[in-house]
């Protein structure tokens, strides 16, 4: 009866149903953020919480592990995480999103949450990490431990990288929903 209600429904439901799609700049502010809080001194440190007992409980040397850990998770989660190409930038996690058009909403909690995890478990996936070893055992990231130490770094990479990233896939549960609410202001 009222073509003024049925118009103002019509909106409501359309906005609705955009707000329900993640925007190619909200995703990619989400992967940024994440990407710069990931490599971060913090983040860093949050991680080696989550990893070294995994990685370090695996060896022998246990001690030594505890010791070398931390500076090579250090250099890893670096590269890993970079803002321009790691696993978190906004050309890997919304590659998908930014290749349609988008209308600015804020992002809603629950598009957040689900992107991210998405993310992070298909960090669990064993093709996924045999490429991310061959892309760094392949790349330059060794040598800034020295030439000396080239060998023994690659067999880090082969032996940490797996690990590590089985575990970091199982932990969204205890970062994702806050880091949404936190650092993205999702609504």
């Amino acid at each position: 009866e009222n073509p003024k209600m049925f118009k103002a429904l019509v909106l409501v439901a359309l906005l609705g149903a955009v707000s329900a799609d993640l925007s190619c700049e909200d995703c990619s502010m989400i992967g940024t953020t994440l990407s710069q809080q990931a490599s971060s001194a913090e983040g860093i440190a949050s991680e080696l919480e989550l990893i070294s007992d995994v990685i370090c409980g695996a060896v022998e040397d246990v001690a030594g592990c505890e010791e070398k850990l931390p500076s090579f998770w250090g250099a890893i989660a670096v590269a890993l995480f970079n803002a321009e190409d790691g696993w978190f930038a906004p050309a890997n996690l919304c590659s998908d999103v930014c290749a349609k058009k988008s209308l600015l909403w804020a992002p809603s909690c629950q598009d957040c949450s689900d992107r991210l995890y998405a993310s992070v478990s298909y960090m669990a996936d064993k093709e996924i990490q045999a490429q991310a070893i061959e892309s760094f055992v392949n790349s330059e990231f060794c040598t800034q431990f020295g030439e000396e130490n080239v060998e023994s770094c690659k067999g880090g990479l082969k032996f940490v990288l797996p690990l590590a990233m089985d575990v970091l896939a199982q932990s969204g549960d205890f970062w994702i929903t806050e880091f949404c609410a936190t650092n993205i202001g999702c609504m």
